[in-house]
């Protein structure tokens, strides 16, 4: 995976390179052994109310700082992942995530990627279909906007008209505003923003996303994915498989860590 994960993770969490692996969940000992930390939930029941005969139901207690989250995975290896306000669901190679003001859904082989981001300052709205051959995207950090759509080699470009520096070479285009850079360049289908929000999207050698905006940041390179919202923390990785009888299977590796 790629090196966002690590450094990334190491800023939020402040856990071990080991523990963050996938499938590994555990501590580095002084003799350098790996130690699981996985810990069981905690059952706390309150005292009784006066005048009752019995405690009230016991509840559960919340997972600590670094805690392996509990998911789900069904007969075909598919997950699915809930915790607080983030959802995550895959089914054979192709997922979909929900967070506070986070969608992201992609679909496997088909080169698809649709991403939104709002909030208070960033608006985000990505599609992409056809291996890069269609793109629409609207991007917005407080009062300045961009807005582009790449349509089998039709390029539109839209600003607010205060940026600094524009350049439009045939369908390749390049322009600096206050908070963000868009370069966009047809040959090699990358495009990339820089600034207040870090965007990056290549699709020559499958699909390769990054995004990063102080709130949360995506790295998805086709069949593996890192997260880093505000609560959690989380790694998967597709790798494919069969039942038999032409009937797909998934072998997803995946983790998720508290914040």
């Amino acid at each position: 995976m790629a090196d966002l994960s690590k450094r990334q993770y190491l800023k939020y969490a402040g856990a071990s390179a080991a523990a963050l692996s996938l499938g590994v969940g555990g501590k580095l000992a002084a003799d350098g052994t790996l130690q699981s930390s996985v810990k069981e939930t905690t059952e706390v029941a309150p005292a009784a109310k006066p005048g009752t005969d019995a405690a009230p139901e016991p509840i559960f207690g919340p997972a600590g700082v670094g805690d392996i989250l509990d998911y789900e995975r069904d007969d075909d290896g598919n997950i699915e992942f809930d915790w607080v306000y983030l959802s995550f669901e895959t089914e054979d190679g192709d997922i979909e995530l929900d967070d506070v003001g986070v969608d992201l859904e992609t679909e496997l082989g088909k080169e698809h990627l649709e991403f939104t981001v709002e909030d208070s300052e960033v608006y985000v709205d990505l599609e992409m279909n056809d291996d890069g051959d269609q793109l629409e995207l609207d991007i917005a950090f407080r009062n300045e906007y961009i807005s582009f759509e790449f349509d089998y080699g039709d390029v539109e470009f839209e600003s607010d008209g205060a940026g600094y520096h524009f350049e439009d070479d045939r369908r390749d285009v390049e322009y600096r505003g206050r908070f963000l850079r868009f370069e966009f360049d047809e040959d090699s289908g990358e495009l990339e923003i820089k600034g207040a929000i870090n965007l990056e999207l290549e699709v020559s050698n499958g699909l390769d996303f990054e995004y990063a905006d102080g709130r949360i940041a995506v790295d998805l390179d086709e069949t593996e994915l890192e997260y880093a919202g505000e609560d959690v923390l989380m790694e998967w990785e597709w790798r494919g498989g069969n039942h038999g009888y032409g009937r797909r299977s998934s072998e997803d590796e995946f983790e998720a860590r508290r914040i």
